[in-house]
């Protein structure tokens, strides 16, 4: 016996197949957009994430902890006593930049990055600027242990040990990094900077 509705193969099972296509959850409108969505997260992903992990990456960033290291120890405790950091010793901070090393120093090696304990790690540049003359601009000092007593200058021709050395960034435009402490030298306010690359 059948019911009152309409049988199998009727037109009711058609109405009703159709009626559930047109509510379906998703158009062509929904997929296009949720695509889009995708590919933009996508792309944002491929453009940036490099670009967050660079600074993890080999270059001139990996020297940034050890130029700093090299500028704290000559400023608090290589050319200074560690009671009184960036107050730098006169004579240990002359010899620095020659071949000399005064018993009285705390460094030995016959190069600039020996006795800053780069050695062959990177390149290294330390040069120590004041403004003696109050001109406002800072100059490369020099050490002039021919007056009496010895004292600190600007650099001029024939000035003395010049407070400068380690070899020089190649001008090819590679990246270098560099530190600078502010220190007292005998009786003056100079900018010891590190660089290296």
């Amino acid at each position: 016996m059948q019911g009152n509705g309409p049988g199998i193969g009727s037109a009711g099972d058609a109405d009703r197949r159709t009626a559930s296509r047109e509510r379906r959850g998703q158009t062509t409108l929904d997929f296009a957009i949720g695509m889009s969505i995708f590919l933009l997260a996508l792309t944002f992903v491929l453009a940036f994430v490099p670009g967050m992990l660079e600074p993890f990456s080999g270059g001139a960033q990996t020297e940034t902890p050890a130029v700093n290291r090299v500028a704290d120890d000559l400023t608090q405790g290589t050319l200074s006593d560690a009671s009184t950091p960036y107050v730098l010793d006169g004579e240990c901070t002359a010899e620095l930049f020659t071949t000399g090393v005064p018993a009285a120093c705390q460094y030995d090696g016959t190069t600039l990055a020996d006795r800053v304990g780069i050695r062959d790690y990177a390149p290294v540049n330390v040069t120590i600027r004041g403004d003696l003359d109050d001109s406002g601009e800072d100059s490369v000092l020099c050490w002039d242990a021919s007056a009496s007593p010895p004292t600190l200058v600007e650099k001029s021709g024939g000035c003395g040990t010049v407070l400068s050395g380690g070899s020089k960034p190649s001008g090819g435009g590679g990246k270098t990094v560099s530190a600078q402490r502010v220190a007292l030298l005998d009786g003056e306010d100079v900018t010891v900077e590190v660089v290296m690359w």
